[in-house]
């Protein structure tokens, strides 16, 4: 594996990381309904999304959210995982 590949590759788990940092914070106010984050939590919280919505919003706009009475899953966060793992399984095929 080259340089290229190792960095992409790096690159890519971190982003991984971060998505599964966003799916445990999206639990946060299902736990804790009166949850403001504040402080540090804030910074934490508007990174991570900041860094993961443009992927998940693409895929949002055209697949809606499944609805289960109060519960709704984002699919778009679904694809955007599946994604993220495809693109990881390349970059390792290819370099």
């Amino acid at each position: 594996m080259g340089t290229v590949g190792w960095v992409l590759g790096i690159a890519l788990e971190v982003y991984m990381f971060l998505f599964f940092v966003r799916m445990v914070m999206s639990f946060v106010p299902l736990l804790s309904p009166g949850f403001t984050p504040r402080g540090l939590a804030l910074v934490a919280f508007e990174a991570v999304y900041t860094v993961t919505d443009p992927l998940i919003r693409f895929y949002d706009r055209w697949l809606p959210a499944l609805r289960f009475g109060q519960v709704s899953i984002s699919l778009g966060f679904i694809c955007a995982w599946i994604t993220l793992l495809v693109t990881q399984r390349l970059v390792l095929a290819y370099f």
